[in-house]
């Protein structure tokens, strides 16, 4: 099979769907993962042990090829209290129905050229074909997806954290197929932040001016903290005026000065803010029907409604 090739026509079907970014990241992934993976005290929003991110958790007999795609969700909004990521469609909803797609395009691809191939060589007909396998890893899984696709060349690893990809900047979502065929792998990208130091300098929390991410004081992971909530905690929350998730620095990153517009059809349909008086007094099944395809409704309504009285005492 020339594995060149099928790429190339994966990545011509890719476009073909609005996926501009896509590579390959080699499998297994490569000795220096463990030591990059490896975290002492991981945030509790990250999936898996070190053994799981390092193999993903895999049902796959052998997989050999880490397909990795971006997806652009990035919008403008005059008022806006909510994260960007959570404005469009839920991408855990979203993306693996375009990763579905793509593990389709391969198993189709595959049958066809392995049935040319029966023709040609006149195979008996008891010889098995090539079976592909898939997975869909959007970040429910224990897969290191921002590492993948570093690996895969579709960014670097930025000061703030996130995966910085030179078109789309840091407003993208992670997607991932790891499949059993050994498509070429790409090469990571040979760029950094350099001097910038803009989003360490303005974090509410100051969780990025040391070696490890400070999670405990990001303002993001304290919108979505269940329980009570310290002075400190509060503080941090109460320094800009969004409820759910932070956005800071990544506003201020100079790789989002020019991004474009999302072109993902169902990252269009926005949601950039939201009222106490919208869903105070919702049910949990009304508030569910009316905002469970969106990423900020996953830790219920409640949680929300404490940000907005937080975020209100400020004012």
């Amino acid at each position: 099979m020339n594995t060149t090739l099928l790429k190339e026509e994966l990545f011509k079907y890719a476009h073909s769907l609005g996926i501009d970014a896509i590579g390959i990241a080699p499998w297994p992934l490569p000795s220096e993962a463990n030591q990059i993976l490896s975290e002492d005290t991981p945030c509790p929003f990250t999936r898996g042990t070190l053994e799981e991110r390092l193999t993903a958790a895999s049902q796959i007999e052998h997989p050999k090829a880490l397909i990795v795609c971006l997806f652009p969700y990035y919008q403008k909004a005059e008022q806006t209290n909510l994260a960007k990521y959570t404005w469009g469609d839920d991408y855990h909803l979203i993306v693996p129905q375009y990763l579905e797609k793509l593990g389709q395009f391969l198993v189709e691809q595959v049958s066809a050229l392995h049935a040319d191939n029966i023709n040609y060589t006149r195979a008996l007909s008891t010889e098995k074909p090539i079976g592909v396998q898939y997975e869909i890893h959007c970040d429910t899984s224990p897969l290191a997806d921002r590492y993948g696709a570093y690996l895969a060349g579709l960014g670097f690893y930025g000061k703030n954290r996130c995966l910085i990809n030179p078109t789309f900047g840091s407003f993208t979502n992670i997607g991932s197929l790891l499949v059993n065929i050994a498509l070429p792998p790409d090469s990571p990208l040979k760029i950094d932040c350099g001097e910038c130091n803009r989003c360490i300098k303005v974090c509410p929390g100051q969780s990025l001016n040391t070696n490890r991410f400070q999670f405990e004081t990001c303002k993001s992971y304290l919108t979505q903290k269940k329980g009570e909530l310290t002075k400190e905690e509060i503080n941090i929350i109460q320094k800009t005026p969004l409820i759910f998730g932070c956005d800071v620095c990544q506003d201020v990153c100079p790789y989002n000065a020019a991004i474009p517009i999302t072109t993902i059809p169902e990252f269009t349909h926005i949601t950039p803010f939201i009222s106490a008086e919208e869903i105070e007094t919702l049910t949990n099944r009304e508030f569910k029907s009316l905002f469970g395809h969106k990423a900020f409704s996953w830790r219920g309504k409640k949680l929300l409604l404490r940000n907005l009285n937080i975020i209100k005492e400020r004012l």
